[in-house]
């Protein structure tokens, strides 16, 4: 701001004033440069000059109404340039202040220019409302923002009082590196004043907050987090913090205290404490809403054997029961007493055979396969020493046992396999040997035209010559024959059914005649303990001869014989249970020979083809069968014994021999009989 002009300086810009305007015209012509009044005599620019000329004449530099004094020109003589001092510019429009640089009047050249409450824009020399230095402002607001020329409460932190920040010129409730908390218990933390002791998002140390608690308050204590009371309604039944008052009151109340214990017994009211029954114990869970598990409890369980424990606490040690009455307990292998194990439990113990495919496990023994059947157990082809356990083993009965194990081991399966005579005899020891060396054999095909095993990849065979076809070593033709050293009788017990004499046949060509004896013969008893869930079994069989077709329907006739001692209900009583449509025994006569070359009522529907490499299609003498399958029913678990048997009748020359396969047990009962 400035001081006012003094009084005699405006009386000397008036008189001046008043000169000016007097004389409008000079000696030399020239106009005004403002118009109106002209500048003092002497030629020049007029100040601010009206309309009129100077004395000396010259062109005002503003025109009408009051510019900046123009340049003069003319022949008059030359006066001052502009503006010497304030006291120039007492009248002139463009300001009270005269700016020495350039000569004009302007409302300010500095701050003492303007009167309070203004401030000078130096830039445009002119003074407006605001402020340019303290001076200026007063009260609330004693300072001067040099950048926006307010006047504001403060500028920087330390204008403001303890406890407070400057923000936006103003003080406001804060602190700041420069400006600490006014009280020393408190911290700075990002601008705001913060007792870290109770703050609950500073808790301990700025910038720390509190947990947010479901249904409670979070609190801050001598500067740790807490949990505050829980909202009404709900509860901490699991005692901690980290998922807040987390129960609704209005389900339940809490159970109990995490962690603690009481005890606990979940067995039959009565027991705890008989036998091997104890009580335990049990821990409040974490949720505080529920018991856990009974550790340590002993209850009533399935009696054990001979271990001296009430396994069952009924009072009684090792009363092991058998439940389903099939012969065997928990304690000796039943894996399955009750149907709540399996659907029929007296089908289901160790001597049961194995059912692939059914999801049961049938014996019992975990080392049997339910999914892949049985490996076979003969796989290679086999012509001397062959026994009544490779012949077994060719017609894949691969399991084998005892006749008295103990009782967790009596599985099913061979007992024994033994080479005897029809008769049931012990062969002599050369007998044995022509059984073992040329009678019997395990085989991988007979001849060349596909006559093959049915299942796995061996057969058995048997002959009343030599077991071979024309490719296989020590061959010999079936039409002339192998003759061997026995001639014994046929069966007893066949003959006794029969009028103590073989069977006559019926067949296309009338009833034919039976020989007798049994000459060459070799027979392969099985002695078999049945599975506990077989019903029945099945088994395939081929019968040639090279009786066809000279000797068909005479007496020299050979015979195949299937007998079977068993306890099941319809075994014939003659045991035999191969046997044809008509009853007749398998020989050169029965309804299925039907493999041969044709000849008066033998129609031979499947020729000789599959005879080829076997000896038996030379000068198209001999003949056969097709695969055959022959069923007869058992008695679970029993003990039976099967016989199969070849031999000559009434001479020892043009050998028989049967092909044998695939012995299989079945759940489903079966009468006796034989298909093709």
């Amino acid at each position: 701001m400035r001081p006012l002009v003094p009084i005699l300086t405006l009386a000397l810009a008036a008189w001046a004033s008043a000169c000016g305007s007097a004389d409008s015209t000079g000696i030399s012509s020239g106009s005004g440069g403002a118009g109106g009044g002209g500048a003092p005599a002497g030629g020049g620019s007029g100040a601010t000059g009206g309309g009129g000329t100077t004395a000396s004449g010259g062109s005002g530099a503003v025109a009408g109404g009051g510019g900046a004094a123009g340049a003069g020109s003319g022949g008059g003589d030359s006066g001052p340039s502009g503006c010497q001092s304030n006291a120039d510019c007492a009248t002139d429009p463009g300001g009270l202040v005269c700016d020495t640089g350039t000569g004009k009047c302007v409302g300010c050249v500095g701050p003492s220019d303007c009167p309070s409450g203004q401030w000078c824009d130096t830039v445009n020399k002119k003074c407006g409302a605001g402020c340019d230095q303290a001076s200026d402002c007063g009260g609330s607001t004693p300072l001067c923002d040099p950048t926006t020329h307010a006047c504001v409460e403060c500028g920087k932190d330390t204008d403001c009082p303890a406890g407070k920040i400057c923000s936006g010129n103003a003080c406001a409730t804060g602190c700041s590196a420069t400006q600490p908390c006014p009280s020393a218990s408190q911290t700075c933390c990002t601008s705001s004043c913060q007792d870290t002791t109770s703050a609950v998002k500073h808790c301990g140390a700025c910038g720390n907050a509190c947990p947010v608690y479901a249904n409670a308050a979070s609190t801050c204590t001598n500067g740790s987090c807490g949990m505050g009371a829980c909202a009404v309604g709900f509860a901490d039944c699991n005692e901690s913090p980290t998922d807040g008052c987390e129960w609704n009151l209005t389900v339940s109340s809490c159970l109990c205290k995490p962690g603690s214990t009481q005890a606990c017994y979940t067995g039959p009211a009565g027991t705890a404490g008989v036998g091997a029954c104890k009580a335990g114990q049990q821990t409040c869970d974490a949720s505080g809403l529920a018991w856990g598990p009974c550790l340590g409890q002993v209850v009533p369980s399935e009696e054990l054997c001979a271990n001296g424990v009430d396994e069952d606490c009924n009072g009684a040690a090792d009363d092991v029961k058998d439940v389903d009455g099939d012969g065997w307990t928990k304690c000796n292998g039943d894996c399955c007493e009750t149907t709540a194990e399996c659907s029929k439990p007296t089908k289901v113990n160790p001597g049961a055979f194995e059912v692939v495919g059914n999801q049961v496990d049938d014996d019992c023994d975990p080392a049997t396969s339910d999914t892949l059947a049985t490996p076979d157990c003969a796989t290679a082809a086999k012509f001397t020493g062959v026994t009544g356990q490779d012949f077994a083993q060719a017609i894949d009965l691969c399991q084998f046992t005892t006749a008295n194990p103990p009782l967790a081991q009596k599985k099913w399966g061979v007992i024994a396999a033994q080479h005897l005579q029809p008769n049931g005899s012990t062969p002599s020891a050369l007998a044995l040997t022509e059984m073992q060396d040329w009678q019997t054999a395990v085989l991988q095909n007979y001849g060349t035209g596909g006559i093959v095993p049915t299942k796995g990849p061996t057969m058995a065979g048997i002959s009343s010559g030599r077991m071979r076809d024309q490719n296989d070593p020590g061959y010999v033709n079936p039409n002339s024959g192998a003759t061997f050293s026995t001639s014994t009788t046929p069966p007893p017990a066949y003959l006794a059914a029969h009028g103590n004499a073989l069977p006559a046949s019926s067949g296309c060509s009338g009833t034919c005649p039976a020989g007798s004896g049994a000459n060459d013969p070799v027979n392969v008893r099985l002695t078999i303990r049945v599975p506990t869930n077989a019903l029945s079994f099945s088994y395939k069989f081929r019968f040639f001869s090279s009786e066809y077709w000279t000797y068909q329907c005479t007496v020299f006739n050979d015979f195949y014989l299937a007998l079977l001692t068993s306890g099941a209900a319809g075994i014939p009583a003659d045991k035999n249970i191969s046997f044809d449509s008509l009853n007749n025994p398998v020989s050169v006569n029965n309804g299925f020979f039907d493999l041969c070359a044709a000849k008066g009522c033998n129609t031979c529907p499947f020729g000789l083809g599959e005879l080829a490499g076997t000896g038996m299609q030379l000068s198209n003498t001999g003949g056969g069968t097709k695969w055959l399958t022959t069923t007869a029913p058992v008695v679970p678990g029993e003990t039976m014994t099967i016989e199969f048997m070849v031999f000559d009748v009434s001479d020892h020359i043009l050998d028989s021999l049967t092909i044998l396969d695939n012995f299989q047990w079945s759940l489903d009962p079966s009468s006796v009989g034989t298909t093709g």
